[in-house]
């Protein structure tokens, strides 16, 4: 197991962390429905918000933009926990003094909407992806039930569009440094490449596919090197863009991480059902 040194514990359900301007690590708790700030051994709230923050970009107005699933998060293995109330699912928007607003309210497709991550595409456009009802995936006979997913897009306005209907539960996503677009389905096991049409996407093909213990979840590249969590698979995997593997990163058994991002040369990961935000040297 790689040595990860352990920044904050005691949280939630942690997801979307990303490097902010001052050093600081912004990411949220789904369960406490938060998005906390770390830096220099301190961890501070900057906002609740309603429902439930899940994916988290910084914007280039250097506002956070939250995907808001609505009030659901993994509280233990196989379990859920609900926010009361519950909302259907939005973009948000948060300025790092923690001023929150909603962004985008109005999704395609059948509720609810539970949007989970996003990529900011150029002129201000947010690419996001809404796995829907995947909460009944829990119960017995779920996957008769689920919608699929959808992957949407968001224009600086808060007008929202379908770029495309997707099976499984899609859930991180990236820009290639060749310009397409990456896309993870979970409950698939593979990561799917779109051609990237400025404000639409061409027919999809396979990247990758794992095997079936890896469920890619949060994703990020930096320095020709791509960096995907495997949220089932208690690691993360390193791979190149023309979809080699260069290493994995083994988080330890039960670690769930989630999503990550770079910072100082460090990989900084969110680890959900332990509830850390944990770094690894790289």
């Amino acid at each position: 197991m790689t040595t990860l040194q352990v920044h904050v514990e005691g949280l939630g359900f942690p997801e979307g962390p990303v490097a902010l301007p001052d050093g600081s690590i912004a990411f949220v708790d789904l369960v406490h429905s938060k998005i906390l700030a770390y830096r220099d051994g301190v961890c501070r709230e900057l906002c609740s918000v309603p429902g439930a923050p899940n994916g988290m970009r910084l914007g280039p107005d250097d506002v956070l933009t939250v995907c808001n699933n609505g009030g659901i998060g993994p509280i233990a293995k196989g379990l859920l926990g609900f926010a009361d109330p519950q909302i259907n699912g939005r973009l948000q928007k948060v300025t790092l003094d923690g001023r929150w607003s909603d962004f985008a309210t109005d999704l395609p497709g059948e509720r609810p909407n539970r949007p989970n991550d996003l990529v900011f595409a150029a002129n201000g456009i947010v690419v996001f992806t809404d796995p829907q009802n995947w909460d009944v995936l829990h119960e017995a006979q779920g996957a008769e039930r689920y919608y699929g997913g959808q992957l949407l897009l968001a224009k600086p306005d808060g007008t929202v569009s379908r770029l495309a209907k997707l099976t499984g539960f899609p859930n991180g996503l990236v820009f290639h440094p060749d310009g397409s677009l990456l896309v993870g389905l979970s409950t698939e096991s593979r990561i799917l490449r779109f051609p990237w049409r400025g404000d639409a996407v061409g027919p999809a093909e396979e990247w990758y596919s794992f095997d079936d213990r890896f469920a890619p979840d949060g994703m990020v590249f930096h320095d020709d090197r791509f960096y995907v969590t495997g949220s089932t698979g208690d690691r993360v995997a390193v791979l190149d863009p023309a979809a080699r593997v260069v290493s994995v990163i083994d988080t330890g058994i039960g670690s769930d991480p989630t999503n990550c991002c770079v910072h100082d040369r460090r990989l900084w990961v969110t680890l959900g059902l332990p509830g850390r935000l944990v770094s690894i040297d790289i």
